[in-house]
């Protein structure tokens, strides 16, 4: 067995970044929380000896904020936002609104193997964006701000976001690893040896067929500044579809296979990672968490670290991701001082060093997660794992916890028990 890892360390999309910040300090670029419903993940943690803590602080209050205003949420029963919400829609949070416009689900909605016929069934709901589902359902338009604060959702399929509402729904308890979430894949590779070759970039796949040939593939990549080969019975291309579109392919894919690797849209995430003298937020009796309709999530990445100093993360997308894409690093630190500063006005004050990451500038992720435009998840998904002759496919786009560790570990496991099973 050989894995090839075009980084120059293992993990991927998960990426615990620990310099330039000051009295190990360390927070996340990448996947930054567990859920409890996470068995695989929170399984393997514990094989590991790694531990697990909540993800956000208890020490104090959370916030929202909606134009100008913030609110402390366990206030918000008691406090008029700028809102403009009908009389049975006032005095309730995110959560209560949503149960209420969702109502009851398609059991198989939180199916972690749905067939072709369960995503045939849910077509109905991939027709339309999450807003458009949303005002459907009888949603004034300021409870659908309220219900969508923390991330840009506008252009998503209802399908993609009632998928992962489903799974999650019930869950409360989140986590993180303590030390940091690179610890995982980090001890994961450890654990294989030198089977991993690190910089190591796939630049084509060819699969040679016929009784010459033999039933094999050939897997070229560039090490050293030389291109190597390797000859496989079987390969697993554990990449997202956004690099996997760079690649070569002989023989090409089948035409199914080659329009959802070429047309799978990614999620423009950039993190926000903001050091400050002081935790400051603790003074006004806040956790350093928010939710803000710019839209970004704000959160104290470093609650559970003895040193003085903070870190508070905050992750933007969409529209607003986008926009940071064409600044240059300090402007794009600026900006993200100006973003959460509006929920948080002393970073400005406290504010030290901070750190931007833009995962769709990233060469080998092009993007921070796989999402669905409406008309996309239904016509992908039922295809997006079947393997293409003696190709296999893993990565968190394939599995139904998209956009999470589980998913990725979940996908590895059934490439693995595909190539098995041969």
């Amino acid at each position: 067995m050989v894995v090839l890892e075009a980084r120059g360390y293992p993990g991927g999309r998960v990426r615990t970044i620990r310099a330039p910040f000051d009295e190990g300090l360390y927070a996340e670029a990448g996947a930054a929380r567990i859920a409890a419903s996470h068995q695989t993940v929170v399984r393997l943690a514990q094989e590991l000896g790694l531990n697990l803590v909540p993800f956000e602080s208890s020490n104090g209050s959370s916030l929202i904020r909606v134009g100008n205003h913030s609110v402390q949420t366990d206030a918000l029963n008691r406090t008029r936002l700028p809102l403009n919400l009908r009389r049975d829609e006032r005095g309730l949070g995110q959560g209560a609104l949503l149960e209420r416009y969702v109502g009851t689900l398609p059991s198989d909605l939180a199916d972690l193997r749905p067939s072709a016929a369960s995503y045939a069934g849910w077509e109905a709901y991939d027709r339309l964006t999450w807003h458009e589902w949303l005002r459907s359902r009888g949603a004034s338009p300021d409870a659908i701000t309220l219900m969508t604060l923390g991330g840009d959702s506008r252009e998503l399929s209802a399908l993609y976001v009632l998928r992962q509402f489903a799974l999650l729904r019930g869950t409360t308890q989140f986590y993180k690893l303590q030390g940091g979430m690179d610890l995982l894949p980090r001890a994961m590779a450890a654990s294989l040896g030198d089977v991993v070759r690190y910089n190591a970039p796939v630049v084509r796949v060819e699969q040679a067929s016929g009784s010459r040939a033999g039933n094999s593939v050939r897997v070229d990549y560039v090490e050293h500044d030389r291109m190597s080969s390797i000859q496989a019975s079987r390969v697993i291309l554990a990449i997202p579809f956004s690099t996997l579109r760079q690649m070569e392919i002989r023989p090409a894919f089948s035409p199914d296979k080659a329009r959802a690797i070429g047309e799978l849209p990614y999620f423009p995430a950039t993190r926000v990672l903001l050091q400050s003298r002081a935790r400051f937020w603790h003074a006004s009796g806040l956790s350093g968490y928010a939710r803000t309709d710019q839209p970004a999530e704000v959160w104290d990445c470093t609650y559970d670290l003895p040193a003085p100093q903070g870190i508070l993360g905050a992750t933007v997308g969409g529209a607003l991701g986008r926009s940071m894409l064409e600044m240059g690093e300090d402007e794009c630190v600026a900006f993200g001082k100006d973003l959460v500063g509006a929920t948080f006005p002393k970073i400005h004050e406290d504010f030290t060093k901070g750190v931007v990451h833009r995962w769709a500038l990233e060469p080998w992720s092009r993007g921070a997660f796989a999402v669905f435009h409406p008309g996309q998840m239904t016509a992908m998904m039922p295809g997006i794992a079947r393997p293409e002759g003696r190709v296999h496919f893993a990565g968190e786009h394939t599995s139904s916890w998209m956009g999470w560790m589980e998913g990725a570990l979940l996908s590895g496991e059934r490439a693995a028990r595909e190539v098995l099973s041969q």
